[in-house]
Order: structure tokens, then sequence, then C-alpha cells
């Protein structure tokens, strides 16, 4: 959605504490919007590194697309990945993002992203709603549940 949107930089320095990587098998599912004249993967691949899963990591990613066939096996391979080495799984999918929380993975989904673009003063509330606004157009989506990007924790608990 980022990439789409050509606003990855942004994405880069607003989690620059994190290491960012994909899979080889999202590297593969990225590969083919390639030949269809798409360039945004390329940013992707320029600004992620590429971890490849170990023995360990492909049994746990088989034993996965046994239990969950509906996901894609980027997501999968991700979630195996991400649960072995303990590091969090980014998501834009409803379904792998309850998979991950069932498999003890912590997963991170666009709010997550946007809310860090707020708190980190990258964007005041009407230039990220702007920002959403070119997210949504980029990548032919509505991102919903928008006004909890701007609640705080404190709210949401009372």
């Amino acid at each position: 959605m980022f990439a789409k949107a050509n606003v990855l930089d942004i994405i880069v320095e607003a989690l620059s504490r994190f290491k960012l990587c994909i899979t080889p098998k999202i590297k593969e599912e990225l590969s083919i919007p390639l030949q269809y004249g798409y360039s945004f993967p390329e940013g992707i691949f320029k600004k992620f590194e590429v971890i490849v899963p170990t023995k360990e990591e492909y049994l746990a990613y088989e034993k996965l697309l046994a239990l969950y066939p509906f996901l894609g096996k980027g997501e999968l391979e991700a979630i195996s990945i991400a649960k072995m080495r303990n590091c969090f799984f980014a998501t834009n999918d409803l379904k792998a993002f309850n998979v991950a929380l069932k498999e003890k993975v912590l997963p991170i989904n666009v709010h997550t992203v946007l809310r860090t673009l707020w708190e980190k003063k990258f964007y005041n509330k009407s230039e990220l709603l702007e920002f959403i606004q070119r997210l949504e157009r980029a990548d032919n989506t509505k991102i919903k549940d928008i006004d909890k990007i701007f609640t705080s924790t404190i709210e949401k608990n009372r």
C-alpha cells in the first residue's frame, strides 16, 4: 500500500528503529506486478532486506500452511519467521492479523503505522487524513476506523 502511494521513505524513517524485511515468498508475490508494468515493488526491494528462512522456520511454515491454507504463502512464511525470531509481523490482511495473534506473533497493521506517523509528529491530524486518502487512492481501498488512529490508549480503556 505504501509503495503504491510512493511513500516508502516516510515509513522507513518512521520505523527506523526496526529492521524492515520481507521473505522470499513475499518477494516472489511482489514480483508479479512487475510483469504487468508496475514499478512499485522495486522500491520495496531496495529498502527491505530479504531474509531467508532457516530449516526450522521452513518446517514451521509447512505446519502453518497445513493449518491455514486460506492464507497466502508469503504471509505464512513471514508469520513462521516472525514467530521463531520473536519479531513483529506487518500485514494489512485481517485474516493474517488474526492468525498471527493465534500463533502468538505480534502483528502490526496500517493503523499502527499511521498512528506512529501521527505520534512522532510526521503529520498533524489534517495532513495525516490527506495522507490516508492518498493511500486509499493508490491502493484502491478504504481504511476503516480511522478515528482509532487518533484515540489515545487511555481514552480507549475508559
